[in-house]
This record gives structure tokens, sequence and C-alpha cells, in this order.
């Protein structure tokens, strides 16, 4: 008699969306639009669960590398920076100040000495120092997460300082996205860049989250000034900030170096008002990760693009790369005061701002794109300053409660 032979049922094949370790990998591939996430956590109790996985999030950024850039704190002379999105809906989204940054007497010196300065934003973090209490305020405009660090004794602020008058400064997040705390802004470097009061010397101070202590104080000899509005630009591991005349401040916080690099000489640059030379300067990151300047003349209607190279011998100078001749959009009857200048540049998609008395655009270099901004106000000192971040499921969109975690450094 024969036996009969009963076979194993196959296992059963889960489907693509039921197998977790699966569906995780497709949504990490979702784009890193600002609706994305929160919509795909609405399909399901699962996905909503990996959605708002922080181990997610941190996947998430590391596969985008470069998060999108949803708008522009647009900061005009003695007023608050005010969020100006440049997405459309549903990617659409606000970014108010705390409440307790967004007192509009603060950011003005007209009556009283001013509260507040406000120096960019980097890696998903807004810089602003407290002039009153002589700290930086690090801001998260997504969570509302807010951290201050103090002064190192003796900086601070005109008439508040022993060693040094504080003028810029400038934060970066220093590690992979895997290492990255969202909830205490950790790790970060932040730089304040100070000059004496006789205007002879500038000085920079590094602040690191990691060691939790300020270093030594890094100075040069110079009479070029450091600009007051200009935000710094992160090229390699240098943090260079605009001088005077349209040289450049440049400071290694690895190699722990300050140097001063002069303009170069054979340039065309207009002044597009009295005292506005350093408008027609913008420091860029070079198609190589080196470092970039343009150059505008408004009479010419031209934008030149500088290299930073080295020689053999690790002397640098700069090399003229091309010469972009602006088109007809800016062009101005014969006659008319219409001037051009150069407001902001947003160091990730290596874009300049061009401003003319009643319009906006942002240029991206690479391609050549322009891109016309709604702007409210014809006021002529205003300064972009770019704002890029992944907004992930489970972060909420608040300007916070005023409450900061301090940081006496």
């Amino acid at each position: 008699m024969s036996r009969r032979r009963h076979s194993t049922p196959a296992p059963a094949t889960l489907a693509p969306l039921d197998d977790e370790d699966l569906l995780r990998e497709i949504l990490l591939r979702l784009p890193p639009s600002p609706s994305s996430l929160p919509r795909a956590s609405l399909v399901c109790k699962l996905w909503r669960g990996i959605l708002s996985d922080p181990g997610f999030g941190r996947r998430f950024r590391k596969h985008h590398r470069i998060p999108p850039l949803l708008g522009c704190f647009v900061k005009d002379l003695g007023m608050a920076p005010v969020f100006s999105p440049l997405l459309d809906p549903p990617d659409r989204i606000p970014a108010p100040l705390p409440e307790n940054l967004a007192d509009p007497s603060s950011w003005s010196s007209t009556h009283r000495r001013l509260s507040f300065s406000f120096h960019g934003c980097r890696h998903g973090i807004a810089l602003l120092l407290d002039h009153r209490r002589n700290e930086a305020v690090l801001w998260d405009p997504l969570t509302g997460v807010q951290r201050r660090v103090c002064f190192p004794p003796g900086l601070g602020f005109a008439g508040g300082a022993q060693s040094g008058i504080v003028w810029n400064a400038a934060v970066l997040r220093t590690a992979s996205a895997d290492d990255h705390d969202d909830c205490r802004l950790t790790p970060f470097k932040l730089v304040l860049a100070c000059r004496d009061d006789k205007f002879t010397k500038e000085f920079v101070c590094l602040y690191e989250s990691n060691t939790g202590v300020w270093g030594d104080v890094i100075s040069i000899t110079t009479t070029d000034r450091i600009g007051l509005k200009s935000p710094s630009v992160l090229v390699g591991n240098t943090l260079c900030w605009l001088v005077s005349g349209g040289g450049i401040l440049e400071f290694d916080f690895e190699r722990q170096t300050l140097v001063v690099i002069d303009e170069p000489t054979d340039l065309h640059a207009t002044d597009p008002y009295p005292g506005m030379i350093h408008r027609s300067f913008q420091i860029l990151r070079g198609e190589d990760g080196g470092l970039g300047l343009a150059v505008l003349s408004d009479s010419e209607q031209s934008i030149q693009l500088w290299a930073r190279k080295s020689d053999s011998d690790g002397v640098g100078s700069w090399v003229l790369r091309k010469t972009v001749q602006l088109d007809e959009r800016f062009s101005r009857p014969e006659g008319t005061q219409k001037r051009l200048w150069m407001p902001g540049y947003d160091e990730d998609t290596n874009a300049i701002f061009l401003s003319l008395d009643s319009d906006d655009f942002m240029l991206q270099l690479e391609s050549m794109q322009f891109t016309c901004l709604h702007r409210n106000g014809l006021e002529i000192f205003r300064t972009y300053h770019p704002y890029a971040g992944f907004y992930t499921a489970g972060r909420g969109i608040a300007g916070g409660d005023g409450g900061a975690e301090n940081v006496n450094a």
C-alpha cells in the first residue's frame, strides 16, 4: 500500500503594506514636502506609529539629506522678523515668533536699547541674540523648542562689554542626523563674532554643546568691520562673514584660525544706496564646495561670480568664473532711480536674493532660474533669512510658550 505524503503548506506571504520592515522602506521614500508624512500618518494606526517614531524621523532626514526650503524670515530695519512661506498649500506652513520674542518694541532701538537681533537660520535652527541678557537664543520654528546660551564673561553689547562687543553670530549642527536631539537642539556649535571698541580688532569665540564650555578667544588685527546685517555662510569647515568693502572674515572652527580675505581686485561693484556697498557683495558656496563671491553691478545689470582657488604652494587667489547678465525684468527706464541689490542667500540651494525697489526675486545659480517673491512693504533695508527643515509626523508647528532651557556657560 502506498503512503500518501502530506505536503507542508507554504507560509503565508505578507502583503507589502503588512510587512512592517518593507513598509518603513516605502515610507522612507516619500517626498520631503511638509504635507507628506502628516498625511500618511492619517492612513492607519500602524503608519502613524512608524512615522511618529523619532528613529524614523532621523532616518528620513538622513535619506533625503537636503531639507526643503520652507520660506524666509524677512527682517526689516527696526522690526521683528516675519516668516514668509514659499510653498503652496498644503505645504504652506506658518512659523510665528515665540511670544517671548515677538514684542515689536524689542526689535526697535528708536526709544530704547535694542533687545533682540536676528542672525539667520541653519540646520533647522534660527539664531537670535538677546541684547539685554547677553544670551544667544536657539529656536526651532517647527517645534517651538528654545535653548539659551549665556555669553562668556566680558563679551556683550555696546555699553555692557568689557572685553569685546558682540557684532554677529552663527550656529550649526555638528553631527549626523542619527545623533540629533530635537528636544535639546543638540549637538551644535555656536560662534560669536566680535570687535573691540576701537575698531582695530575682530575676534571670535566658539561654544560647543558637547562640552558645554566656551573656547579661547581668537583675534585678528584689522580695520575692516564685520557687517551687522549680513548673516554667515558655512563653507566646508569655515564660517564666513562679509566685512566692509567686500572682504571676508573667515573662521575655521576645526583648525581654530581666523583670517581676513581681501575682495577681488578687478571687480565691478556699485553702491545701490549711500552706505550700502555691502549689498553688492554676497559670499557663496562654490561649485566645488569652496569659497565663492558674487559681486553685483547695478549700473551694468550683471553679477560677477568669483571662486577662491589655491595654487600648489597653498596661496589663495580669486578667479572670475563667469559673469551673469541679468535679463529685461531688471531693466529700468532712463533716468529712474530704481536700484538693485542682494538682500540674502540660501547656502543649501545656492540661490541669491535680488531686490528692486518694488520687486524681489530668488536666482538659483546652477539652473539660472528666477522665482518671483511676494513682498509686503517697500523697506530697502530688509534681509532675507532662508529657513529649511523637515516637517515630520508628530512634530507640531508652534511659536512656543517662551520656555527655554538656559545654559549658564
